[in-house]
């Protein structure tokens, strides 16, 4: 579809002036369909000009209680990631607005009977693309925030809220430790406490989150070994045909970190899964 892209560009920003509510959603799709395809090339003027203002509009005009929002988080999420840090005159108002419905959605879980959590779920997935388009650029937003004290709170929710904010967890351990550094014991508490099989998207993002720390604190990482190793060569080396590819991939790429981090406290156990660690 390249010879198309600059006339599928054009469409989709016409577009923005015609439809309306149920068409949008479609165009959302639309857009971020376009953004996955055509990557950092969103980067360019002619993409910075069409697509973010009438997404940006749509986002400031509608209530955080308009299902609309959803669809439209999700594919401001697609444009982040594909626009990097040119998305950065955006992101301020796009992180205070996740960090906004990731309360209302907490205080909702406490007052509310069957809470609605796609709101929390999609901010944070959101606030992962924004990280991941920033990068270290990001810490201006994270500083003197109430992020991590959200981020904490939303791992003790329901697994799909678990599952992005884990991945999220990740995302900042990779562009801004700094900021993680003095909440660190708790948050390894919370890896040591969901590193289960049982919930196969959460142990695998937990088991992702886990190897990017490690290679941030290195060393430092040694008080806490003992809550993570042998759950991980259980994983690793379980004869459950259940566990997918991914989850042990992930669980031997960490294994691996950890002991880059910290190999004296590693290499005992080393006999227990280079097996199935080399395979």
């Amino acid at each position: 579809c390249v010879p198309f892209r600059p006339r599928i560009r054009q469409s989709i920003s016409d577009a923005f002036a015609k439809y309306r509510h149920h068409s949008l959603l479609i165009l959302y799709e639309a857009s971020g369909t376009l953004a996955a395809a055509v990557g950092s090339q969103l980067a360019k003027p002619e993409y910075i000009q069409a697509l973010p203002p009438p997404l940006m509009e749509r986002f400031a005009a509608l209530q955080n209680t308009d299902r609309d929002l959803f669809p439209l988080l999700e594919c401001l999420s697609a444009v982040a990631m594909s626009m990097g840090l040119q998305f950065a005159p955006y992101a301020p108002s796009v992180f205070s607005r996740c960090l906004k419905l990731i309360e209302e959605g907490i205080f909702e879980a406490q007052h509310v009977v069957n809470p609605d959590k796609d709101f929390m779920i999609v901010s944070l997935d959101l606030l992962s693309g924004v990280a991941e388009a920033l990068g270290p650029s990001i810490e201006s937003l994270v500083s003197g925030s109430n992020l991590l004290n959200l981020l904490y709170q939303c791992m003790a929710d329901v697994s799909d809220v678990k599952q992005s904010a884990f991945a999220l967890l990740g995302d900042l351990a990779k562009v801004c430790f700094v900021h993680l550094r003095a909440h660190i014991d708790q948050f390894l508490e919370q890896l040591a406490k969901n590193l289960n099989p049982s919930s196969m998207p959460v142990c695998n993002n937990v088991t992702w989150a886990l190897g990017e720390i490690a290679l941030q604190m290195g060393g430092e990482l040694r008080p806490y070994l003992a809550h993570f190793v042998t759950p991980l060569i259980e994983i690793l080396t379980s004869p459950d045909k259940t566990i997918p590819k991914t989850l042990r991939e992930n669980t031997a790429i960490t294994l691996g970190r950890l002991g880059l981090a910290c190999p004296d406290e590693v290499a005992p156990s080393l006999g227990h899964f280079i097996q199935p660690w080399c395979i």
